[in-house]
């Protein structure tokens, strides 16, 4: 990768020069302040884009190692940029709430319900549900993701523990899957 700079999370949208450009999931505009970030192209010119927020706080770039886009959380929402173009090339998510390194140069975004698994390339999947409704203290050691996710039911009210293979793509654990496995027939047995 080169070690160019490529571009410069602002504190807000600046109150003078270019006007910025909105970056949202549907291309539509919006007028609001978002994420501001300033992007450098390779032709020495720059951009400000203004990110259409998700529902949380975080706010990160993240460069990968086997492509020149950039990963851009903007307050939740993820969208793959090339500092190149003003269009995203994939906009997802509007919940997530942190980022973790994982084995292979992957990362894992925790959102309320699931996880996003990052490849270095860009490409990006989800997990199956692992909780009704909240993750907490993930822990990432080489493929295996460690956690809580809460139990909301009546009866219960209490925090289940999970683990998740990112090789094998198999959950162990979690609250959702507690009681919705338990309800499952296969179609033979419905009648």
């Amino acid at each position: 990768m080169t070690t160019e700079r490529r571009y410069e999370k602002l504190i807000s949208l600046p109150a003078y020069g270019p006007m910025y450009v909105s970056v949202s999931d549907n291309g539509e505009p919006f007028y609001s302040e978002g994420f501001a970030v300033r992007f450098y192209k390779i032709d020495g010119t720059e951009w400000i884009a203004n990110f259409q927020p998700g529902w949380t706080d975080f706010k990160e770039v993240i460069e990968f190692d086997k492509t020149q886009n950039l990963l851009i959380v903007a307050c939740g929402t993820c969208y793959i940029m090339n500092p190149n173009e003003t269009k995203p090339i994939e906009v997802f998510g509007v919940g997530y709430s942190d980022v973790f390194k994982a084995s292979k140069d992957r990362l894992i975004l925790q959102d309320r319900t699931d996880l996003t698994i990052i490849e270095p390339d860009g490409s990006h999947w989800n997990t199956e549900r692992i909780s009704w409704d909240g993750i907490s203290g993930i822990k990432v050691e080489d493929n295996l993701v460690k956690g809580l996710s809460y139990d909301p039911m009546h009866d219960t009210d209490k925090w289940v523990q999970f683990i998740y293979d990112i090789d094998t793509r198999v959950l162990t654990g979690g609250s959702y899957n507690k009681y919705f496995k338990k309800r499952i027939k296969p179609w033979w047995k419905v009648w």
